[in-house]
């Protein structure tokens, strides 16, 4: 029996992206407890970009297919989500859950202080803070980013729903001298923040091998970047894969690799990418890399299932990433058994749980 309606708002997306990943367990769950959800995906290509984000005004087939809905669910980034769903639900008196998976504003800052300074960002993330203001609930994907958003709201309602991976699908069953290929890396390209020229620049001083899984518009410029080291014989790019076939890649690989800028922005310091659950669920040990007192830096040292370095030596990253190889059984059956305990069909029953009870509010 049908329990309610839910409006589920997000922008259009890769198959492989943390946002559609994520978002795929949380729909499954919440269908298979009754509920209707209806995906609502924001076009954000070219040119409707800029319109959006300058007018932000709600879609009229937004509004249309609200009508019947019970709930508004929405994910950020982007923030538009969050500022769309908003508006739809205030004008129709419904309910609001936003997932927070990322600090952007945070990350806004350096990514385009122009603009930051000059004012449009501040006021779409003045307008993102009334949706947050504005919702029921809010879930975010550490307890670092749960504290951020506490202080800013001055109230308690933001719940931790990590990042996971699913350990049905990403699953190794061959021999551990299956394993051909040192290193991996999974990086949306269409992002500048993965650092991966640091990871490039590190091989230089190894014969480590390396595939790259996913593209985006940087991806020339990695290719471009590898080969002006003269290591396109060690570096492989894969392309984009879909998340189901991420298992063939993996159970290839020793050892994965999770980096981001050396730069203390709040952005980089509270988030864990989702790369470094999938790479557990395969039994890899993590190499990562990035600012000092990060929240993945705790992870991996508090779990023991890697290394991470936080000063921009490469040298420094290529001795730990040949000593993380040459030792990488000894952790698979350690980072198997964590990886079990962010299995996202277990963390997506919490947002099930959200759900019902903020409609039976």
């Amino acid at each position: 029996m049908a329990k309610g309606n839910i409006i589920f708002v997000s922008t259009k997306e890769k198959e492989l992206s943390a946002i559609g990943v994520r978002m795929k367990y949380f729909k499954k769950a919440l269908e298979a407890n009754g509920y209707t959800v209806t995906n609502f995906k924001i076009n954000l290509k070219g040119l409707r970009k800029y319109l959006n984000y300058f007018f932000r005004s709600t879609p009229k087939d937004l509004v249309e297919a609200s009508k019947n809905a019970d709930l508004v669910m929405t994910t950020t980034p982007t923030l538009l989500n969050a500022i769309l769903s908003h508006k739809v639900a205030r004008k129709n008196g419904l309910p609001l859950i936003v997932d927070v998976r990322d600090v952007w504003e945070e990350y806004a800052k350096i990514a385009h202080p122009l603009m930051y300074y000059l004012g449009p960002i501040k006021k779409i993330v003045a307008e993102y803070y009334e949706a947050l203001r504005y919702a029921s609930k809010i879930s975010v994907v550490t307890e670092p980013i749960k504290k951020y958003y506490e202080k800013i709201l001055g109230e308690e309602k933001v719940v931790v729903i990590t990042n996971g991976t699913d350990v049905d699908v990403i699953k190794c069953e061959g021999k551990k001298s299956d394993r051909d290929i040192d290193l991996v890396y999974l990086a949306d390209l269409d992002h500048p923040y993965h650092n991966v020229e640091f990871l490039l620049d590190a091989l230089k001083y190894n014969s480590l091998k390396l595939i790259l899984i996913g593209g985006g518009k940087y991806l020339t410029t990695m290719k471009e970047y590898a080969q002006s080291l003269e290591i396109t014989d060690r570096v492989s790019f894969a392309g984009w894969a879909s998340y189901e076939n991420l298992a063939a890649y993996l159970c290839r690989v020793k050892v994965g690799v999770v980096g981001r800028p050396f730069t203390s922005n709040i952005g980089y310091l509270y988030a864990i990418p989702v790369k470094t659950y999938d790479y557990l669920a395969a039994g890899l040990p993590v190499a990562g890399y990035g600012p000092k007192g990060s929240a993945l830096e705790e992870f991996i040292n508090k779990n023991a299932i890697g290394v991470y370095i936080s000063q921009p030596d490469p040298k420094a990253l290529s001795n730990r990433l040949v000593e993380l190889v040459a030792k990488h059984e000894k952790y698979m059956e350690n980072a198997r058994s964590l990886a079990m305990q962010f299995d996202r069909k277990k963390l997506a029953q919490k947002m099930v749980k959200i759900v019902n009870d903020v409609l039976s509010n």
